[in-house]
């Protein structure tokens, strides 16, 4: 039977770089300014290759990006055309194959949801200090601001590990908030990940009046991420990052060895390390390790969802045993 192969895609907005604006620095390790924003042009790159790969996974979206506004009423810098494009072409090119989820609300600085202010902290910092009680109406105004702007919203990303400190309370918070938002008694969540951790795999993280939350972790490295600080964008150096996640061969990368432990290849990116300030040399990147995997694992492994990770770990729940976490352990 062929095993999951799963693609997470971290801190995608509407042409505002989240990373940018809490990145704490203007500049690449390498010296160059940092870009602010990623056309579209970048996201149908994208999608063109999710298109021709048959590519699966979840796709974060931002709804209150780098405290710029929202994605319903309108974002800072961004001109409506260039919103609805781009959220357009997530709903009717990406959904079909990624599972659209938050990733919080702002993915940088926290939001007072009484007056729709910043606050002084960052979400990481805020979640630290969080309750059950305070978690779950700020992730229900995230997954409520995505249903609203089209998407089938069910699960959340954390952005950066957001979270992890009161890790039982905001697994309960998002089960609550979801079915408060949606109705619906199934969802999922990204925070942990599962790296050099033999039979890696998703588990179920809280079950509560007949609620079930699947914790789906990340299983490898964004070895895509270097392509940030580097203007290198030679086919050679493509090639060199692909083999870190699966050689031309297909018989080894960090991808093939989850796989050889009996775990499943959840690969991780971030959109700003496809987007490589702006040259989108990751995208190559990608496009190399897709083609890849469908060229030699073809017969052991299948791109799934996490929609359909997360059904396929409620129909069989004996299967998907709780790990041992590492307390510091997060997916980023």
């Amino acid at each position: 039977m062929k095993v999951p192969v799963s693609l997470i895609i971290d801190d995608p907005a509407p042409i505002i770089s989240v990373y940018y604006e809490h990145a704490g620095t203007a500049f690449t390790r390498d010296g160059r300014p940092l870009v602010p924003t990623y056309s579209n042009e970048l996201l149908f790159r994208f999608c063109d290759i999710v298109e021709k790969r048959g590519i699966k996974g979840k796709y974060s979206v931002i709804p209150m990006p780098g405290n710029k506004g929202d994605i319903i009423n309108g974002l800072e810098g961004v001109e409506k055309k260039d919103l609805d494009e781009w959220l357009n072409a997530v709903k009717t090119r990406l959904a079909p194959r990624f599972t659209i989820g938050p990733e919080m609300l702002t993915h940088h600085k926290a939001i007072d949801l009484e007056t729709g202010k910043a606050l002084s902290v960052n979400e990481r910092d805020f979640a630290a200090t969080q309750t059950r009680e305070t978690l779950t109406p700020y992730i229900e105004k995230a997954v409520s601001l995505l249903n609203q702007a089209g998407f089938d919203a069910f699960g959340v990303t954390s952005p950066w590990d957001f979270g992890i400190e009161v890790e039982k309370d905001y697994q309960a918070a998002i089960s609550e908030a979801v079915y408060n938002a949606t109705g619906r008694k199934n969802s999922w969540l990204f925070l942990r990940g599962l790296r050099n951790t033999p039979n890696a795999k998703p588990w179920i993280g809280h079950k509560e009046d007949g609620r079930t939350l699947v914790c789906i972790p990340a299983t490898t490295n964004d070895h895509i991420w270097q392509t940030i600080d580097t203007p290198e964008t030679s086919e050679e150096y493509v090639q060199s990052v692909a083999d870190e996640i699966i050689t031309k061969d297909g018989k080894d990368g960090e991808a093939v060895r989850v796989l050889e432990t009996g775990g499943y290849p959840i690969l991780i990116a971030h959109w700003q390390s496809l987007m490589s300030n702006g040259l989108g040399t990751g995208l190559r990147i990608l496009d190399e390790v897709a083609r890849r995997i469908n060229e030699n694992l073809s017969d052991r492994v299948e791109w799934k969802s996490f929609k359909e990770i997360m059904e396929m770990v409620l129909a069989n729940p004996e299967n998907y045993q709780t790990p041992d976490l590492d307390p510091k352990d997060s997916g980023i």
